[in-house]
């Protein structure tokens, strides 16, 4: 054999193909961690840096579990549930809004935390809180049917509007910081402006509600409510299509509106046999959206969608009601609160090796 034919020879054992464990695919999702508590959670977030992961309960605590040494704090002052949170840029403070109407800020640099603020914001529940772009408000809602602005550094009311004419659900700054938007029971949805103190325009979410026939109610409200990172688009999960909530008898929906029209773009469900609620609502890095919801058997589901697509492309099972949903910062993660007490985290990628 001569040299030419030595240098052009196959080899004998095939190389083996490179995998890139950090690339996103919801199509490998599983789970990967396990935070538990003794009653059934109600909401989670993660903080910026990837470090935190609170839980609010059917109790008047919340948890926070340090993600990457797995100890556990439980930070105690509300007087009831605590349904969400939210936190600083830099994550060190975490803001928590409870159905006692009561805002509160906690240093999670101090080795028990107490509330270094604390705000009667609404009469009767607090449902909602955000932290503005940049770091000096926060907005709330509630069942007095109000939408507040406070001072991030001292409490104080900036901004109160009224318009809504049933229970607000849900409050979120758009990300250029010069206007919010904030869901109701009945799904209007109301754009307020932060310059002028002034509602600029109302959006039709009304899909979002039904009347419950059996226990003469309406239902509805945004269960979760979030705008895409470069603000071009609004999503709100909840329900829609309501025969009898109280037993779960309803269909779960994520909406997505158009910023600059108003218009909704999509009115996202999973199979029909899932009854129940959606939750959670992100939107990730990449393009595509993640959705999560509890059925009335109380099971969970996290769905996919891609961009401009009318349907999920992908479904996963989740051992237990998902009843909150966040994505962590490296887009790699997601948290699920669910309602056996556990917060779990789920990978995107490819299994890693042992």
């Amino acid at each position: 054999m001569n040299q030419q034919q030595i240098g052009t020879s196959e080899p004998l054992v095939a190389a083996k193909p490179v995998i890139d464990y950090n690339a996103v695919d919801p199509l490998l999702t599983h789970l990967t961690a396990e935070f538990k508590h003794k009653f059934p959670l109600t909401s989670c977030k993660v903080d910026p840096t990837g470090t935190h992961l609170v839980a609010g309960a059917e109790d008047l605590e919340i948890q926070v579990w340090n993600i990457n040494t797995k100890s556990q704090r439980t930070l105690k002052g509300h007087t009831s549930w605590v349904r969400c949170f939210d936190f600083s840029q830099d994550g060190k403070t975490l803001y928590s809004a409870c159905w006692g109407g009561e805002i509160k800020a906690w240093n999670l640099a101090d080795a028990e935390p107490k509330p270094i603020l604390s705000i009667q914001a609404h009469q009767g529940s607090a449902r909602w809180v955000r932290v503005s772009p940049d770091q000096t408000k926060l907005a709330t809602c509630g069942n007095d049917l109000l939408v507040k602005v406070w001072n991030i550094s001292d409490g104080k009311l900036l901004h109160r509007f009224a318009g809504h004419e049933r229970h607000v659900y849900a409050v979120d700054f758009h990300p250029d910081g010069q206007q919010m938007a904030s869901q109701d029971l009945m799904g209007v949805i109301h754009v307020w402006d932060l310059n002028t103190g002034k509602k600029v325009r109302s959006i039709d979410a009304g899909v979002m509600t039904g009347y419950d026939n059996k226990f003469a109610a309406d239902m509805g409200g945004a269960r979760d409510f979030k705008f895409s990172p470069d603000g071009s688009e609004l999503a709100s999960a909840g329900i829609t299509k309501v025969v009898n909530s109280f037993a779960g008898v309803q269909d779960p929906i994520i909406m997505l509106f158009d910023w600059k029209t108003g218009k909704a773009t999509a009115q996202l469900k999973p199979d029909k046999s899932f009854q129940g609620i959606a939750w959670g609502v992100r939107f990730h890095p990449e393009g595509f959206l993640i959705g999560a919801g509890a059925n009335r058997s109380g099971k969970g589901e996290l769905w996919f969608r891609k961009p401009g697509e009318e349907e999920f492309f992908h479904t996963m099972p989740l051992p237990k009601a998902a009843r909150g949903l966040d994505l962590l910062h490296d887009g790699r993660h997601l948290a699920v609160a669910h309602s056996d007490g556990a917060a779990r985290i789920y990978r995107m990628t490819e299994k890693q090796p042992a």
